[in-house]
């Protein structure tokens, strides 16, 4: 009897589970407006030589522009150490996503191209950009979805393979 009450426990929230699932996000506009809002971040730095990493928070406060087809990005450390703004959005007229990024720390304006894969909720961006000392680097970064929060993961592309830069956890705020 016990066992027979939790297999329909089980059945129960398997169903529950697929109502709730949502559609996947396809529609360009709609992929744009997830990143909409103010969110609280938590940066993490890759391990230094002594093996500790060093988290700091921040915010991002994003704005839907142009009628919904471009993400005007706004983000910020606390303590004001660091400061990036963007713009991102559908490019029609190659069928991908774009965006440019620029900051205090490298001085340069990042071009951007990303992908969206609607089953996994994810943004893939790469990009390739050249440092102040003239050396050029080869970025991928992830933008995963799953609810009011989001996780970045940015890697520099190497000859012996992707090197973390940093991870940051965002956290929508209420509306």
């Amino acid at each position: 009897m016990y066992n027979h009450l939790l297999l329909l426990l089980a059945i129960a929230n398997g169903q529950g589970a697929l109502q709730a699932r949502q559609p996947p996000v396809t529609d360009p506009r709609e992929v744009i407006a997830l990143e909409a809002g103010t969110w609280d971040a938590v940066i993490t730095a890759p391990p230094g030589k002594d093996g500790t990493t060093s988290n700091v928070t921040g915010v991002q406060e994003n704005e839907l522009r142009s009628g919904g087809r471009w993400m005007l990005n706004r983000m910020s450390v606390n303590g004001g150490a660091y400061e990036g703004t963007g713009i991102w959005g559908y490019d029609s007229t190659t069928g991908e996503y774009s965006g440019a990024w620029v900051d205090n720390g490298t001085g340069r304006v990042r071009m951007d191209r990303g992908s969206w894969n609607p089953d996994t909720m994810t943004m893939t961006w790469t990009s390739e950009f050249e440092r102040a000392y003239g050396k050029k680097i080869l970025m991928r970064a992830t933008s995963t979805f799953a609810g009011n929060q989001r996780t970045y993961r940015a890697f520099a592309l190497t000859e012996a393979g992707e090197v973390p830069l940093s991870t940051v956890v965002f956290t929508r705020r209420p509306k």
